[in-house]
């Protein structure tokens, strides 16, 4: 210990020295004031490592990194020690800006996916490779979506850069690394499919000649015929409607989520973006849909239903609560089921092919909105606005979707009537 100079007469740095048994060690101290030492069976890495010995770096390789770090002030001391959950904490700590329902839903996807599996590993022994089996086993293991895992990375992504940005570590391991696994799994965007106008109309004739469904009736053609998301429906209080001048007004959305503190609540959520706020001009079925609720809750003796101040709700269940989105989706799939069963039962007895509905939830009875709206309508910035599109790529989307729709259609009608041959 302490020789200046090693067993084959090269001669040592500072902190540097070979132990009795020949093994080479570096002592330093860390960015937080640690004494750490490092150690290796070789100088350089020409070196060889003795018989029935683990080869690994060699010592000056790792001083090279260890002088890098000290360089650049990297706490390898604190990656360490700093375990996945406790990192977790911090960037939940920051993050004030967070609703509290994104905080929850950030909470429930980290402690159900990521803690299980990396959550009492330290920093200092994450590696991008780790995320990406993480990514692997979740999307071919589980009965998961493409997009929840993207959100998962999201917030690893995040996560991490405050370590980053906190010199505990150098780089984001997170990083690409859900892009990645996606292109090597061939994992597609799921693709929303609009109702196609015949389906569409296969629904409302089902659903309002339905004595069983027949109350979901007006809830899908307000969906149907103004676009609005299903937390936007359900929050709209009679103040929102203006028969006068056959305007809606979105300015909130009603929301059934699990609170940081206690279980599940209603809550008032206002619009993320500007563009989130916004006036709908009302179809006359939409307008006479709603009148005729109006009519018929005038009848009924509810106590009022208050959340965050807001009263007059519209979508009530006969407890006079509102909907919640959760009874809505499950409504959807099993009205879809009924009709699918019943229509595949006539269509066997008359011998023909049925014609079945295809699984929908409210976000779709958006989706063909927008669609018929894009097939109507060429102006994008208009779509945008009555859609509450922050981003007009959105809007484009569906806009080009249904334009190589049309293109198809019109080409079909040409076929035969330009002479090319």
């Amino acid at each position: 210990m302490g020789k200046r100079k090693d067993s084959k007469g090269r001669q040592l740095r500072n902190g540097e020295s070979q132990r009795e048994n020949g093994q080479y060690m570096f002592r330093y101290t860390d960015c937080d004031g640690n004494r750490k030492a490092v150690y290796s069976w070789k100088l350089v890495a020409s070196d060889k490592v003795p018989a029935g010995k683990k080869d690994s770096e060699a010592l000056r390789e790792l001083e090279k990194k260890i002088q890098r770090d000290l360089d650049d002030k990297i706490h390898v001391g604190s990656a360490e020690t700093i375990t996945v959950n406790d990192e977790f904490k911090t960037f939940m700590d920051v993050r004030i800006d967070l609703k509290e329902t994104t905080k929850v839903s950030y909470v429930h996807l980290y402690e159900k996916h990521v803690a299980p599996v990396l959550g009492s590993r330290t920093l200092s022994n994450i590696r991008y490779s780790d995320i990406q089996r993480l990514y692997v086993s979740l999307c071919s293991g589980e009965n998961i979506r493409a997009s929840t895992v993207q959100k998962i990375n999201s917030i690893l992504v995040q996560m991490f850069d405050i370590a980053v940005r906190d010199n505990i570590i150098r780089s984001n391991p997170a990083s690409h690394a859900f892009a990645s696994i996606s292109k090597q799994m061939k994992l597609e965007s799921e693709h929303r499919r609009a109702l196609t106008i015949e389906e569409t109309a296969r629904l409302l004739d089902f659903v309002y000649g339905s004595n069983i469904f027949k109350r979901w009736g007006p809830l899908i053609t307000v969906l149907l015929g103004t676009g609005v998301r299903i937390g936007e429906a359900l929050g709209l209080t009679w103040s929102d409607c203006d028969f006068k001048h056959n305007i809606i007004s979105v300015t909130h959305a009603l929301l059934y989520k699990p609170t940081m503190e206690t279980g599940y609540v209603y809550r008032i959520s206002e619009p993320k973006t500007k563009s989130g706020v916004r006036t709908i001009p009302m179809f006359a079925d939409v307008k006479k849909t709603l009148q005729a609720i109006k009519r018929e809750q005038s009848k009924q003796r509810y106590e009022p239903f208050v959340v965050d101040g807001y009263s007059g709700f519209i979508f009530l269940n006969q407890n006079g609560k509102v909907f919640t989105p959760a009874s809505v989706f499950d409504a959807l799939q099993n009205i879809v089921a009924t009709y699918n069963r019943e229509e595949a039962f006539v269509a066997k007895k008359e011998k023909r092919e049925a014609k079945l509905l295809p699984r929908f939830s409210a976000h779709i009875l958006r989706h063909t909105f927008c669609t018929r709206l894009c097939e109507q309508e060429r102006d994008t910035h208009f779509i945008q606005d009555v859609m509450g599109h922050k981003n007009i790529r959105t809007t484009m989307e569906i806009y080009s979707d249904v334009t190589d729709s049309r293109k198809q259609k019109e080409f079909s009608e040409l076929e035969g009537t330009i002479r090319i041959k």
